[in-house]
């Protein structure tokens, strides 16, 4: 009985550790060289009563801040931490969130799904409808008041 199971156990240990072997799977996600994530840079969403602006760098993560047009402008929300890849022109971002009210702050672990748009160079934010955000520079250390920050 010994005699007949040791080469099926031996060629069962032998498939284990040469399958492995033998097979590659692409974990790293990275772009090609030279390349950036089209994430990556300033962006900006523009509406009647508040501007918001996200910036993205390549080691992933993030900075947001959302402000309202008035004279004396106050800070309606600030949003930072990282972002990944989740599919193909999809991003999640997390992070702590403050959102800021008329009597105090609140302050929340959140994490929100972007989606690019490549033929106009925007993304979106599905859960706020109506929300895109343009494009201000590839740069995302680029000032706000720049022109490189305009032509990108």
């Amino acid at each position: 009985m010994f005699r007949a199971a040791f080469p099926v156990l031996i060629g069962i240990l032998v498939s284990v550790v040469l399958v492995p072997g033998c097979t590659y799977v692409r974990t790293d996600s990275s772009l090609p060289d030279g390349q950036q994530d089209p994430i990556v840079g300033v962006w900006i969403s523009r509406e009647s009563s508040r501007s918001t602006v996200y910036r993205f760098w390549e080691n992933g993560t993030f900075d947001a801040g959302s402000h309202s047009v008035d004279i004396h402008p106050r800070y309606i929300y600030q949003y930072k931490g990282e972002w990944k890849v989740r599919v193909s022109h999809e991003y999640v971002t997390e992070g702590p969130h403050i959102g800021y009210g008329d009597v105090t702050a609140l302050a929340i672990w959140r994490d929100l799904t972007l989606v690019y748009e490549p033929t106009s160079d925007t993304f979106s934010i599905p859960v706020y409808q109506n929300q895109v955000f343009s494009r201000l520079s590839h740069d995302p250390d680029a000032p706000l008041d720049s022109p490189h920050a305009i032509m990108g």
